[in-house]
This record gives structure tokens, sequence and C-alpha cells, in this order.
């Protein structure tokens, strides 16, 4: 992982050895390697990981900040991917059709369920779960 403004920001309450441990297993190293990589025996790396709570706020943030960035690529390339399913379908690609029928369960003969569009009746429903949960049933 480049060492990035995020990143930066992410670290900077980090001792300089802790911050470079942190980009090596931000970037999928192993505990052992980013010990190796930071000159610190891995069992001080676990030490950190367990019980210092700047350390572990760090690697939290570190690996949402890539969770974030790599979901907003998939989406991206989930809208890529639609695109060209839907130009394969509309092409006539019969095999992509069916896989997309069946993916989206159009072909098992089901209707899906869905709940129901009347505001009172989902009140009245909402209204007896609640009395459930309040006797202790549910």
């Amino acid at each position: 992982m480049p060492r990035n403004a995020t990143l930066k920001a992410t670290t900077d309450e980090l001792s300089p050895v802790q911050a470079t441990v942190l980009e090596a297993l931000l970037r999928g190293e192993t505990v052992t390697a980013a010990a190796t990589a930071a000159n610190v025996d891995r069992s001080t790396v676990h030490r950190w990981l367990r019980s210092d709570l700047s350390f572990q706020a760090a690697c939290n943030r570190g690996r949402r900040e890539l969770w974030e960035a790599s979901a907003g690529r998939l989406l991206r390339a989930a809208h890529t991917a639609a695109e060209t399913v839907a130009n394969a379908v509309e092409s006539g690609d019969v095999q992509v059709a069916l896989a997309v029928l069946k993916g989206i369960g159009a072909l098992s003969g089901t209707v899906p369920m869905f709940g129901s569009d009347d505001p009172g009746e989902l009140a009245e429903s909402a209204r007896r779960v609640q009395n459930l949960l309040d006797i202790g049933i549910w």
C-alpha cells in the first residue's frame, strides 16, 4: 500500500516502527514479515495487536479504508459487468440470457415473496411483532 495522505493520518500517532509494521500488515504481509520489515520480534507485533489501543485503532482505520476503497472499486466493476451482460443478452447470447434468468431465480417456478404494500397492514404486523417482543416470546 503506498504511503498516501490517508495512511499518514492513520499512522501519525504511532511510533515509526509501529507505522512500518502497520503499513506492511495493510499490504497483506504476515505478522512475521511485518516484524522483520520493522526489525522487531513478531511477539511484539502480536502484543500491539492484542493490547496497544492506539495500534489497534490505527489498524482498524487502515483496514476500514482498504475495505471502503475495495468496495468502491468493486461497485464500479459491477456496473461494467452489468453492462457487459446486458450487451450480451441484447445481442442474443442465449447462454448468458439463461444464466441471468437462473441467477435471479426466474426459472425456479416460484413467485418471490414480497411484503405488503398496505401501510396499515405493515403497521399492524409491526405491532404484533412488538407485542411478542414485549411479552418475551420472540
